[in-house]
């Protein structure tokens, strides 16, 4: 078998699920993250060179300075790697892979001044930033679009569609299919506005967040206005008070709004399971797939099932991000870095998840009929409106009076019939009880 082959993995999202993931790994591979800190270290050079604080870069050096960046690939990632093994040391690997580069572009009057000032939490915490603020907006909120344009053509489409809803599994009073699916249209939206307004931070001020060296060496710039134009041309907000690392509350609260949406959508995937259950969704797959290895007639609901595994995986490592990240001992422990090198574990349970339900609810078909059936075998779900009725009329002990006929009871139409007289309560049946439910799965806004 050779070496390279996606059986031999230890993790799913590199083998069983590559598939799947293998495009992410431009947002939270090893090779990413190298190459986003060796972007933001000539970033930073060409910054403190258009300040003139170092050397004034001509556009010839500009160029030959951005040549290095555009023609870094797996290769090159290989040499800071075999830098690393050597010392030991992460970023530090980075400064002499670029020292190396810069001699090899006679580039050697800026090669002093890469990473001048800065500690490796420094680029570490903007390469980072960079790459979640590229997730987030080429991934997380297109899948996430999907979803909720899927969800909302359901509500639509089922709008009409009434059935027997469940408060604490028992039957209630009926809804439409659509109206349940616009419940989460709803709760998804407002999730969504909150990510799209999401701002990235991270900070640029030396060992222990107080511009130290660079202050010292540089007492004429003003260094706070500096990481505020750097930070800011990169699309990130500064951070000025830190310790060596940037505080993890911002990375966290954009976690936290995942972690809602993730419980969003395991609140869906569960009532689809239930319903499902309950013969009123079926699932149209192709006659090609096997449900079960044993039994023909099976077609099981797996891409909900697999979505609600990855979608608790995720949340449970956001909760543990949560429990360790907000604290770190001092002005500096190193425990977080293993930890935060799994963020883009944590993101990818959580797209295989949502791609999981983009396939599913493709799949799905409301069953109007079995719905129809077992609404006409529930009148008793029409007391409600028969208690409320004579209470409208002044009789405070309606719900009394009908509780006496109907608790713990199943009524027929003919049970239920007995029971009034109003040219009101004649008119409803089970399947026309939906009060606002229909408009409701319609409404826009």
């Amino acid at each position: 078998m050779s070496s390279g082959s996606n059986l031999q993995n230890i993790s799913t999202i590199d083998g069983r699920y590559k598939d799947k993931t293998e495009t992410l790994s431009k947002y939270f591979s090893e090779y990413a993250l190298i190459k986003k800190r060796i972007f933001v270290e000539l970033e930073y050079l060409k910054f403190l060179s258009s300040k003139e604080i170092v050397p004034k870069c001509s556009t010839s050096e500009i160029t030959k300075v951005n040549k290095i960046f555009d023609k870094f690939d797996l290769d090159e990632a290989k040499k800071v790697k075999k830098l690393e093994a050597e010392i030991n040391h992460d970023v530090k690997a980075i400064e002499y892979y670029l020292r190396a580069e810069f001699k090899k572009n006679k580039l050697q009057k800026l090669s002093p001044f890469i990473h001048i000032g800065l500690t490796s939490s420094d680029t570490n915490n903007i390469a980072q930033a960079l790459l979640l603020k590229e997730f987030h907006k080429e991934v997380l909120d297109s899948e996430l679009s999907q979803i909720i344009s899927l969800i909302r053509k359901l509500s639509v489409k089922y709008a009409d569609s009434p059935f027997l809803a469940r408060t604490h599994g028992q039957p209630a009073v009926p809804t439409t299919f659509g109206k349940e699916f616009k419940n989460y249209e709803e709760r998804l939206k407002k999730q969504q506005i909150k990510l799209k307004k999401f701002e990235f931070e991270a900070k640029l001020n030396g060992a222990v967040g107080n511009y130290n060296a660079l202050n010292a060496i540089f007492p004429n710039v003003n260094w706070v206005e500096f990481s505020k134009n750097f930070l800011g041309s990169l699309g990130l907000n500064t951070n000025l008070f830190t310790t060596q690392i940037l505080p993890y509350d911002n990375i966290i609260e954009f976690f936290q709004t995942i972690f809602i949406v993730n419980g969003i959508l395991i609140d869906l995937v569960s009532d689809i399971w239930l319903y499902n259950m309950l013969g009123l969704v079926s699932l149209q797959k192709s006659k090609k797939q096997v449900g079960s290895s044993t039994m023909p007639q099976k077609i099981n609901p797996i891409e909900f099932e697999n979505a609600e595994g990855n979608l608790k995986l995720s949340n449970a490592m956001i909760s543990f991000y949560q429990e360790k990240l907000l604290s770190s001992r001092l002005q500096r422990d190193l425990s977080d870095s293993t930890i935060s090198r799994t963020f883009g574990t944590t993101l990818t349970h959580t797209i295989l998840a949502w791609k999981n339900i983009i396939k599913g609810l493709n799949l799905i078909k409301f069953e109007d009929k079995i719905a129809l059936i077992e609404l006409d075998n529930h009148w008793e779900v029409l007391s409600e409106a028969i208690q409320t009725y004579l209470k409208s009329k002044g009789d405070e002990k309606g719900f009394e009076k009908i509780k006496k006929t109907v608790y713990g009871k199943k009524l027929t139409k003919e049970m239920y019939l007995k029971l009034i007289a109003d040219k009101i309560l004649i008119r409803l049946e089970p399947k026309k009880y939906i009060g606002l439910a229909s408009n409701l799965a319609k409404k826009t806004k």
